[in-house]
């Protein structure tokens, strides 16, 4: 008689062949290819095979982690080489017009900017005097995160410190602990004429450590001359890229955010108080990475998808999409730290504001992009194009429209040296109900050249749709916007 346990020859015999069958198996279809095994046991090759990706994959990754940081990295350089000042210096930079906002990304030429940045590990502390007055801006970290927004009216006095620095007993003031040594600091006077101009000179910024004498607030205009070297604000595509990385980690305090991209970077050999020397395999798997990861960043940038950024498409098939990426600048929220949307800003944009991303209408200033045709083509220099702008767009101040290259994301350079048209250009040509029609091409339609907008051939673009004081209409969506029609 059979006991429970025992099974017949047959069935003993179907397991035996069974099991035989998957001891068989020496392969698994994957994304990576075939990935194979002895019994269960993964082979070596396959092993080698699956190290380096696990390299390749996490050292791309930290391209993207790193977009909104290697931005400032690169504009702070870029801002000491082009006014010819030392990482000692505080000082502002008063960049407008065409040439003066070039270098950096993503720059609007119809408002002129007044920035600084200070890396107070080698400045100390630093002081903001500001002044009674319309003047609206932002301190941000080295990661683009505000830390404190400009522009109550009132009259304040400011002290920037960074990791571990302290305000003396004696200060009166505010007091702006920021997480990074690398601040950024820049406003905007708003307004024209006199009162305008008087503001924008009128803050004043010097180290704390001069505070009992302070100098006079140097204020350079960047005006570059004829065969002057420019310094641009964009990522790098070789190798400075990760000395830049290594830079920051050298520098800065690691936040708590980032210890797992911090196991990752030693991987690559970027470790913090340790020198850069990386082997060359780990400098071909860094230039692989990278040549990966700025594209992913532009993808996540210029294509977002509702599974990304669930409110970033404007009217969902307008063509136009919403530069911030529905991005909250703080970025560090209650329950996870936003990942995509500091890729997209970072990749494309510089510093970040509450008033950048204010709901509230009338107040503020909202960004759409384009970035490709009706025909979903890339927006190519040599060919033509036809933007329709609607009657009355929804901006209590001014809208403008702007021009970058793909390449640097900077204005496009031509030889009419404008990359924008605005509310505020002269003799802008309207149509009989309003709208406007804007062109971009290498030469301009008969007639129409103040509404034209000059590309070079070979060269790729995008559009940036801006509506300062943003009203209603956009934030319910109810005005409608064009995609850029291909006429050629």
């Amino acid at each position: 008689m059979r006991t429970n346990c025992q099974l017949p020859f047959g069935l003993i015999a179907l397991a035996a062949f069974c099991y035989s069958s998957a001891s068989a198996q020496t392969s698994r279809d994957t994304y990576l290819g075939k990935l194979k095994f002895q019994d269960q046991t993964i082979t070596k090759k396959t092993a080698e095979l699956l190290h380096e990706q696990i390299a390749l994959q996490r050292a791309t990754q930290l391209v993207t982690w790193a977009m909104p940081m290697m931005n400032f990295e690169t504009l702070y350089p870029a801002m000491l080489i082009n006014q010819k000042m030392s990482e000692k210096d505080v000082f502002f930079s008063l960049c407008d017009g065409y040439d003066g906002v070039y270098p950096y990304m993503t720059a609007n030429v119809t408002t002129p900017y007044t920035i600084a940045m200070s890396d107070m590990s080698k400045t100390g502390p630093v002081v903001l005097d500001l002044p009674a007055g319309e003047i609206y801006g932002v301190v941000n970290n080295a990661w683009m995160q505000p830390l404190k927004e400009i522009g109550s009216g009132e009259p304040e006095t400011l002290l920037l410190l960074g990791p571990g620095q302290k305000a003396p007993k004696s200060f009166k003031g505010e007091t702006i602990q920021s997480n990074t040594f690398l601040v950024l600091y820049f406003y905007r006077a708003l307004g024209t004429g006199e009162e305008a101009k008087k503001l924008r000179t009128a803050v004043q910024a010097y180290k704390l450590s001069e505070a009992k004498k302070p100098p006079k607030t140097k204020f350079i205009k960047y005006a570059p001359k004829p065969g002057d070297k420019v310094m641009i604000n964009t990522q790098p595509r070789d190798f400075r890229f990760w000395k830049l990385v290594n830079a920051y980690v050298q520098r800065e305090p690691m936040a708590e955010r980032d210890r797992f991209f911090y196991a990752w970077l030693k991987d690559l050999g970027i470790e913090k108080g340790k020198p850069f020397k990386p082997t060359d395999k780990q400098k071909e798997t860094m230039q692989k990475a990278l040549d990966v990861g700025m594209a992913m960043a532009q993808a996540i940038s210029f294509n977002k998808t509702k599974e990304m950024f669930a409110t970033s498409l404007y009217r969902g098939d307008s063509g136009w999409e919403d530069a911030m990426a529905g991005m909250n600048p703080k970025i560090d929220l209650k329950n996870y730290s936003q990942f995509n949307e500091r890729a997209s800003y970072g990749f494309e944009a510089t510093t970040t504001s509450a008033g950048m991303v204010s709901r509230v209408p009338g107040k503020g200033s909202a960004y759409l992009g384009s970035y490709y045709d009706a025909d979903g083509n890339a927006l190519m220099g040599g060919k033509h194009y036809q933007l329709r702008i609607e009657p009355n767009p929804p901006a209590a101040n001014f809208w403008s429209v702007t021009v970058y290259d793909i390449k640097n994301r900077l204005i496009i350079r031509n030889k009419t040296k404008r990359s924008d048209r605005s509310s505020r250009t002269k003799g802008l040509i309207k149509n009989k109900d309003g709208s406007v029609d804007l062109y971009f091409g290498p030469t301009a339609p008969k007639g129409k050249e103040l509404n034209w907008i000059q590309t070079n051939e070979g060269e790729s673009f995008f559009v940036y749709l801006r509506l300062y004081g943003p009203e209603e209409a956009y934030f319910d969506q109810t005005f409608p916007m064009n995609k850029i029609e291909k006429v050629n």
